[in-house]
């Protein structure tokens, strides 16, 4: 699917972005944080992906036809933090959609952290718990260059899209 990218690209694109909004003259400073605002948006698309594979999840399960004892029905559900990472990631980019916080840095490593937990959790546990974990799994995605492309061209009609509709940061009436 087109959207699948979306965390991968994000998380690169994000990191760039906040970093190059700390060394660029402050002339230029807009544009990045227009560029951030684009980039955040876009997390609505991500969001969108996530709640058409949970959809899909539970119609494989429904397709199953199992049947659910009466003394699981009786206990009661609990929340873990899986369920509330995926809770977040499908409300927490209808924020970006505010013209105020739609370029917003915090906002940002927030998603950012959400959507790369594992390799947080891990870091965490090798620096500062040191402890040994089995490492993070680094490989190249299937049809990179596409999907890359994909996103470039999604970001680009994104950022198009705000500049029409005049919910840029720098478009803002001052």
């Amino acid at each position: 699917m087109l959207f699948e990218f979306i965390d991968t690209a994000y998380s690169c694109t994000i990191l760039i972005l906040i970093i190059a909004g700390f060394f660029i003259r402050k002339a230029n400073k807009k544009y990045v944080n227009s560029l951030i605002a684009t980039a955040n948006t876009m997390l609505i698309f991500y969001s969108w992906y996530l709640s058409y594979q949970f959809y899909k999840l539970i119609q494989f399960v429904l397709s199953l036809k199992i049947q659910i004892p009466n003394d699981v029905k009786e206990q009661p559900v609990e929340i873990s933090w899986f369920h509330l990472k995926f809770i977040l990631l499908i409300i927490l980019p209808y924020f970006f959609l505010i013209k105020k916080i739609a370029d917003s840095k915090i906002l940002a490593l927030i998603m950012l952290v959400l959507l790369q937990w594992d390799i947080v959790q891990d870091l965490y546990f090798n620096f500062i718990k040191t402890q040994t974990t089995s490492g993070v799994l680094f490989y190249m995605p299937y049809m990179v260059l596409y999907k890359i492309l994909s996103f470039v061209s999604l970001f680009i009609a994104v950022y198009a899209l705000l500049w029409l509709i005049k919910k840029l940061p720098h478009q803002q009436e001052k």
